[in-house]
């Protein structure tokens, strides 16, 4: 007997990864929800989020980027693929003493029912078995700083004076057919921030932890780039991993000030080297607006269509006070 492989493949095709990819590894496999975006702007630009990130978020893309959270926030987070897998995720960040941003993320993926397939001795279908319902989690803590809090070392300038630094620590967790399986990891980063010529670069390595289901998890390294001209952010990461030899991203973001409100129009698209992607472009809309005194409120869509299974869809709202 064996378990119907439907909701992994419908998991595989919302990571944006052909399901049969050559090289993909069983940790991958087996908690794929580290894997999956998280952050509606994020997913609208196709993940090239390294170095543009500057919202609670940046504790799943780049912790280094969370030195530049400079206000209190939460946000809530809806991703939708169909066929009953469904993310819901909560994020919230909190600049703190020494300088530095501290910020934790959540994200619980429900999939549909996993279905026992029965088999001969020889092999044969002859039909089908137990029902079993299957869940995935994911936590983290993070924390990220600008390296001239701690002072001047000028033999490294300008990457320490303009530099930042992050570090996340997560939990990953799933239970399928009344197994569970748990792995503990880290990302670390770093953040090259030039506010003055409206220019960041990102770096970070993803997935440093514990081995899950008896295989390691799909390590990745990630490097982005953002560039700032005027209303536009124009954003392009490159990276490889353990499942995926390289693989590049970009995403361009257009922002209508309206004074006291915003509207942000966001695309992206990536490619890879190595599999074959079921979602290769995405498009985004975002609303920002002032509430009285400090608060700020923001809701931000984005889509992704997927190559044999239902469109992403995802929607988030956050606050900032």
């Amino acid at each position: 007997m064996k378990l119907s492989p439907l909701p992994l493949l419908l998991l595989l095709a919302v990571a944006g990864q052909d399901a049969f990819a050559e090289g993909r590894s069983a940790g991958a496999a087996a908690l794929i929800i580290g894997k999956l975006p998280v952050g509606t702007r994020a997913i609208a630009l196709s993940g090239a989020y390294t170095a543009l990130a500057d919202d609670a978020s940046a504790v799943w893309w780049n912790p280094a980027c969370l030195a530049r959270v400079n206000k209190p926030g939460m946000g809530l987070i809806h991703v939708e693929e169909g066929q009953d897998v469904r993310m819901e995720g909560v994020l919230f960040a909190l600049p703190v003493i020494a300088g530095g941003t501290a910020a934790a993320g959540a994200g619980y993926l429900g999939m549909p029912p996993i279905v026992e397939t029965m088999e001969t001795p020889q092999g044969f279908y002859k039909g089908e078995g137990k029902t079993f319902d299957a869940w995935e989690f994911k936590g983290a803590l993070g924390y990220g700083q600008y390296l001239n809090r701690w002072g001047q070392l000028p033999l490294l300038d300008p990457l320490w004076e303009r530099g930042a630094v992050g570090v996340n620590v997560a939990v990953l967790g799933e239970r399928v057919g009344g197994e569970s399986y748990y792995s503990v990891s880290t990302d670390a980063g770093y953040l090259y921030d030039d506010p003055a010529n409206g220019r960041r670069l990102g770096l970070v390595l993803r997935s440093l932890g514990m081995p899950a289901v008896g295989a390691p998890l799909p390590v990745t390294g990630q490097a982005g780039v953002a560039q700032e001209w005027g209303a536009w952010n124009i954003t392009a990461d490159i990276l490889t991993a353990t499942d995926d030899s390289y693989r590049v991203r970009g995403g361009l973001e257009c922002n209508y000030d309206g004074g006291d409100s915003q509207v942000i129009l966001r695309g992206g698209a990536q490619h890879s080297f190595s599999t074959h992607l079921n979602a290769w472009w995405s498009l985004g809309l975002g609303y920002r607006f002032k509430l009285p005194g400090e608060f700020e409120f923001s809701v931000d869509y984005a889509f992704v269509p997927v190559a044999m299974f239902n469109a992403l869809n995802a929607v988030s709202v956050e606050v900032l006070f």
